[in-house]
């Protein structure tokens, strides 16, 4: 059972109205780590992706304590350097006080952190954040994420993915680096997964919403430095530099990994590096920078869809209403899971199932 249950259940809430994409109970790597196995440095409670065109992703964190004797401003303080550690960009910490020192407020915010007492939390959603006191899917309900974290309690073996969606996910320096990652857990775990199990199409489709978000940011950089590529080899080439750490680093890697291939197989010519199923993933792409706006919206319409699976509610009201806010993230939201399931080496109900729940919500012209 998550502590703080009130204060993350508006913290979800405000960022679900907002059209943001919230991660609940996010656990915090040192980092650059010695030890083979790490001890964890924090948690964050929620943190909320905000679609932006020119970023892709701005973040927020929202800090639910309710620790009555603490200091606003030391909260402040600590909460100041998670944003750094986490390149998030704002904070709001929700305290158990009556009275906030007005000088305290003022000193966090030129930190980036934004502190209010819990009875102020409804005040500042209802005045920030049209359609706070609305239906908000499954997405926006706490019991929600409750049952998604208890999925490796029935199937322990899933328990490694389950981590990277808490934890090695939001770590990752780089949406690069975050999209390899998603698409390389998936694969290291697609004999543990059944699509005849409801509990599994949604850890898939979460799976798709967070490599959802790793790919809009790609295409965010992709669309700011070319627009539109002039053809596949220039979208080819821009996209492999992009996503293994610039033109010298990728060819290290790309002489590396045909080394390897050669060694196991030298009659064969090594192919070059690239993310599997290449070639659909460049027509991925390329549709996803006709709105590229668009696709920041694909990642929420992803999570409730799955989320839909996992509580067994196969209205999906919220999830089509979300659809009909952004035709084109939905479309996208299609395409997503198909990809996802070939290079994960999935079987391939698990891209039909996802076909039959989304194409419905598409909206008609």
């Amino acid at each position: 059972m998550m502590k703080d249950r009130d204060q993350k259940q508006k913290a979800l809430r405000i960022s679900v109205a907002n059209r943001w994409f919230p991660q609940l109970e996010v656990d915090v790597e040192p980092g650059r780590a010695v030890s083979e196995k790490a001890p964890l440095v924090t948690d964050l409670d929620v943190l909320s992706s905000i679609p932006d065109q020119f970023k892709g992703f701005r973040s927020v964190v929202f800090d639910c304590k309710t620790k009555a004797k603490e200091s606003p401003v030391n909260r402040a303080l600590w909460l100041a350097g998670v944003l750094k550690r986490i390149n998030a960009d704002q904070g709001i910490s929700i305290l158990k006080k009556d009275v906030i020192e007005l000088d305290h407020r003022l000193m966090a915010n030129r930190l980036g952190v934004l502190l209010l007492a819990e009875d102020e939390l409804d005040l500042y959603a209802n005045a920030t954040t049209r359609g706070y006191g609305g239906a908000l899917g499954h997405v926006g309900e706490i019991d929600a994420w409750d049952q998604l974290y208890d999925i490796t309690a029935s199937f322990p073996k899933l328990d490694p993915g389950m981590r990277f969606l808490r934890s090695a996910y939001w770590m990752a320096d780089d949406a690069a680096e975050a999209c390899r990652k998603t698409l390389a857990t998936i694969r290291n775990l697609y004999t543990e997964f059944d699509p005849a199990k409801p509990a599994h199409v949604a850890l898939f489709l979460d799976f798709c919403s967070l490599f959802a978000r790793s790919l809009a940011i790609v295409v965010c950089q992709l669309f700011k430095a070319y627009l539109h590529p002039a053809n596949q080899a220039d979208l080819s080439e821009a996209l492999l530099v992009m996503l293994y750490g610039g033109r010298d680093a990728y060819q290290h890697r790309n002489e590396m990994f045909k080394m390897v291939k050669q060694s196991k197989n030298p009659d064969q010519p090594a192919p070059d590096l690239s993310l599997p199923e290449w070639e659909a993933f460049l027509q991925l792409t390329r549709q996803l920078l006709d709105a590229p706006g668009e696709a920041q919206r694909t990642p929420l319409i992803l999570r409730e869809v799955g989320f839909c699976f996992l509580r067994g509610d196969t209205s999906y009201s919220f999830a089509r209403t979300l659809c009909s806010e952004a035709p084109q993230g939905a479309r996208f939201a299609l395409l997503i899971p198909g990809y996802l399931c070939k290079a994960g080496k999935l079987p391939p109900e698990f891209a039909k199932l996802a076909d039959n729940a989304i194409l419905p919500l598409l909206a008609v012209k």
